[in-house]
């Protein structure tokens, strides 16, 4: 039995602490917006208001502008009634010093017992015990559970014949048999047999008709006995199933009068006022037939599967009982045909450059070929001021200079089926799974003022259903891209320089085609608000399967090819600890390996470790491979210094994190974390320049030795809950550093309390939206 819902049941509760900490942080932040807080000096501002704006009132003219007044009038007082009410904005965010009342101890121990007793703990018994040091107060609860009564018996009472055939049907699927008496299992019970009852004709069927009585008289050694009765409408003999008589499809654009002619189409009767859309296409989506049994379950299936077309405002279905017909009506209000949305604001490519301006236009348009597809066109451009991908992390910021000029835009086409010769029996039952095809095509221009210019050039088709809300699946028979890079000289030489040959490869000109599958399992709404949860995304790529159809094509001899295969696993998940806080952690891996003549992979498809979603304590791509980084020449005295000269490009990637996730106030949380992991190649030419002989340090994957190259971060951070966004600021720092020689790995016994805010040396500040996972 959870504790934290045991402590729900108290009266009185201490004040709220911080972390692990005996800080009453709460309280302390109330008192101290009482030291700011006259409530006189309120009630004179709340006097001048009002004083101010009736007097506006008064002079003004027109009705139109006395009623604009007024409400500005209202909405001011409102702010200074609630601010007399309950304070300023940091006594509500605080809360007052928990006092200790010993009238309310009575009150939570009948609370204990309540819930106990309706969790099958009939006999249970609750004990106090009240103890008080230097002005302090501790109560403690003893709980004695005894024997929890158990249901050992069902006896089934039900009066309509055609009801009790089907209850004994589905006599397996009922909850209570053998289990503990639990009140929430009743009320599951009832449930079960309202859905079981609705979706099998019973549309006046209502909770109110399963009743249960328990007895604990008729056998021993705390066993019950449960009847189950589901009693007659009243004044009725039986309940009445019902049967569609028609089903009918409305489509209503506000502002327009001109009806079209209603349609036929597979029973149903389609009427469209303004525009028409596919009946062959919405039919799919309507799970309502004529003369079937009414089924709350495919009521619901059909407003959900309408919903998604992204065609409709709201999607309603009614139901008609007059003039003894069964009438379905499904009424839909259809969204504006084109729809244009824009974004401004600031970003940050990755945690250490300068953030800079960003603008996303966005154009929609709805059913414009008549087949209910979507037409986005997207456009964005940015500017941010950034490190350079030979920089060093620890060079001062002039260093920083490099602009990076990104602007781009894609086409996408979006079919509400599968664009695939399949025949229309098999259509209308996949409709249940929210099929669509997805074909888009995009270029994207990206300037790194002083160092390149790369130019790409993106087709793809993608399939997508899911199953309900919680599975989405995808299959993308192909994915093509044209990448071509222009080098500055100085750039082209640095590249030289470093000798790092997967970031060499990322500029010559390249073009490949790859297929995949991906797969995501969202449990429990993972990522909205605080409950138990999982998350998990998987996907497997191949790439280079469709090159043989550009065989013999002179445009694409000179380019870059690849082939290889991918694949990548993800596992999140959410604790609820208390109503406040959290435990959440996450396992990544993935591995990639080409089996090309170039023997490499895309830029983009390798791996990379380190960032604001990554290894935290590592600036952007900056970790691995494994335990090979090249020291920095310029250390004197013996010291050793890592030098992190460059993005680090990886085949297999390991990663795991975890959170302490609690509220601090108001829309403020903190949170407390660890990181663990690394990347690694398959085979490696590095050599440490530095290195002591041992062959393990040039990051190729050795699966007796990864486990001593993971990285370990740790640090803390606060996220800003805007309800719009989250904004999240984490401050992490590097524990261990595989980079470093053996014996020198742990840094943690090197920190000194200036440490913490040398964001040159030791300190890594990460700035992200959303959570890291």
């Amino acid at each position: 039995m959870s504790k934290d819902v045991l402590r729900e049941q108290l009266t009185q509760s201490p004040n709220t602490r911080l972390a692990f900490f005996p800080i009453a942080h709460l309280f302390h932040i109330k008192k101290l917006g009482e030291s700011f807080y006259d409530s006189a000096r309120t009630a004179e501002k709340r006097t001048k208001i009002d004083n101010k704006y009736r007097s506006k009132i008064n002079k003004a003219k027109s009705s139109k502008r006395k009623s604009k007044l007024n409400t500005k009038r209202v909405q001011k007082l409102e702010k200074k009634d609630k601010k007399l009410k309950e304070g300023n904005q940091l006594m509500r965010w605080g809360e007052s010093l928990a006092v200790f009342d010993s009238s309310k101890i009575s009150g939570s121990v009948n609370n204990l017992q309540n819930y106990l007793f309706a969790h099958g703990y009939f006999n249970a018994t609750v004990e106090t015990k009240i103890e008080t040091d230097n002005k302090k107060t501790t109560i403690h609860y003893t709980i004695g559970e005894q024997k929890a009564y158990t249901i050992d018996s069902m006896i089934y009472v039900i009066a309509d014949d055609k009801v009790k055939q089907l209850f004994m049907e589905h006599l397996d699927e009922q909850l209570l048999q053998d289990e503990q008496y639990d009140q929430d299992l009743f009320g599951n019970e009832r449930n079960r047999v309202y859905d079981l009852m609705s979706n099998n004709g019973y549309f006046n069927f209502k909770r109110q008709y399963v009743l249960f009585e328990v007895d604990s008289t008729i056998l021993n050694s705390h066993r019950l006995v449960v009847r189950e009765t589901i009693v007659n409408p009243p004044d009725k003999s039986s309940h009445q199933p019902y049967r569609l008589d028609s089903v009918t499809f409305s489509a209503d654009l506000a502002g327009v009068n001109r009806y079209l002619k209603p349609v036929e189409y597979n029973n149903v009767t389609y009427n469209f006022r303004g525009s028409r859309y596919s009946e062959k296409l919405i039919s799919r989506r309507i799970f309502l037939r004529e003369d079937s049994l009414y089924s709350k379950q495919l009521t619901f299936e059909t407003q959900r599967q309408l919903s998604y077309l992204d065609i409709f405002k709201f999607v309603n279905v009614n139901y008609d009982t007059t003039g003894g017909k069964f009438i379905a009506n499904i009424f839909t209000s259809p969204l504006k045909k084109y729809q244009t949305s824009t974004e401004t604001g600031l970003s940050i490519f990755d945690a250490q450059g300068y953030p800079g301006p960003f603008f996303n236009l966005n154009v929609k348009g709805r059913n414009i070929f008549g087949g209910l597809e979507i037409v986005q066109l997207e456009g964005n451009v940015s500017i941010q001021g950034l490190q350079s991908v030979t920089a060093d992390e620890n060079v001062s910021t002039q260093n920083f200079n490099y602009s990076r000029l990104q602007y781009g835009g894609k086409l996408s086409f979006t079919f509400p089926q599968f664009l695939f010769p399949i025949g229309e029996r098999q259509r209308n039952f996949i409709g249940k799974f929210n099929p669509r095809t997805k074909l888009s095509a995009g270029v994207n221009f990206e300037d790194r003022i002083g160092e390149y210019k790369r130019n790409t050039v993106n087709t793809s088709m993608s399939y997508i259903w899911q199953v309900g809300d919680q599975y989405q699946f995808t299959f993308t028979p192909f994915d093509a891209s044209y990448i071509f890079s222009e080098k500055t000289d100085q750039f082209n030489q640095e590249l030289e320089n470093e000798g790092n040959q997967s970031i060499i490869a990322a500029f010559n000109p390249s073009f490949f085609v790859f297929s995949a599958v991906a797969a995501r399992i969202n449990k429990g709404n993972y990522g909205v608000g605080n409950s138990n949860s999982h998350f998990i995304q998987a996907s497997l790529e191949s790439g280079g399967n469709m090159l043989n159809a550009f065989n013999g094509l002179k445009a694409f001899d000179s380019l870059e090819n690849y082939k290889y295969l991918k694949a990548a696993f993800e596992f999140r998940q959410n604790i609820r600890l208390t109503s406040r806080s959290s435990f959440a952690y996450k396992i990544n891996v993935g591995a990639a390996y080409a089996y090309g003549a170039n023997n490499g992979l895309p830029y983009e498809k390798y791996f990379f470790a380190g960032g604001s979603n990554s290894i935290r304590a590592w600036q952007p791509r900056r970790l691995g491979p494994g335990a090979y980084a090249p020291y920095d020449s310029a250390a004197t005295d013996g010291e050793v210094k890592v030098d992190y000269l460059t993005e680090r490009a990886g085949d297999i990637l390991l990663e795991t994190s975890a959170e302490f996730r609690s509220s601090l106030v108001g829309f403020i949380d903190y949170a407390l974390f660890v990181d663990m992991g690394n990347m690694w190649l398959w085979e490696s030419e590095n050599v440490n320049p530095e290195s002591d002989g041992d062959s393990n340090d040039n990051g190729k994957f050795r699966f007796d030795q990864f486990t001593n190259e993971l990285a370990v971060g740790a640090g803390f951070g606060l996220r800003f809950d805007f309800s719009f966004l989250v904004l999240r600021l984490d401050l992490a720092y590097k524990v261990v550093d595989p980079a470093y020689p053996k014996g020198q790995r742990f840094l943690l016994n090197d920190y000194q309390f200036n440490d913490l805010w040398d964001f040159r040396n030791h300190a890594t500040l990460n700035i992200g939206i959303g959570y890291p996972f």
